[in-house]
């Protein structure tokens, strides 16, 4: 019961990173079709990546977050690939907010690997009947 209480958690982490990269993207996409002249940016292209990996990280999430709430065994793979998706986008959001700072990535590698190494972790060892 705990596990899945956790596992719930990261789902809704996933949802929260997910939605923030989609916020960050369509903040980006406006900034550069206004013509901001703050910060260059990422292009219209890493707007476009950001709010697409965000919405699918997102889909993804929420077949997760469902799944496990009905007790779908394999629900956490889905918690996997949810992280796996976003970490383009949540890299191309972490460097737009710190200005390209060489960190970023790194950043962005670490949260999504934390999501995926905990979703792998909660979908436990258990042999298939």
């Amino acid at each position: 019961m705990r596990r899945l209480m956790l596992l719930q958690a990261s789902n809704v982490l996933l949802l929260a990173a997910g939605l923030a990269v989609v916020v960050i993207g369509v903040d980006a996409l406006t900034a550069l079709l206004v013509g901001s002249s703050g910060s260059p940016g990422l292009g219209g292209f890493g707007a476009v990546v950001m709010i697409g990996g965000g919405l699918l990280s997102l889909v993804l999430g929420v077949f997760a977050y469902r799944w496990t709430a009905r007790g779908e065994r394999y629900a956490p793979l889905f918690g996997v690939l949810g992280w796996a998706v976003l970490w383009l986008p949540l890299s191309l959001a972490a460097a737009e907010l710190t200005g390209g700072h060489p960190a970023s990535s790194f950043i962005a590698t670490g949260i999504s690997g934390a999501g995926i190494v905990f979703s792998l972790v909660a979908l436990g060892s258990k042999k298939p009947r």
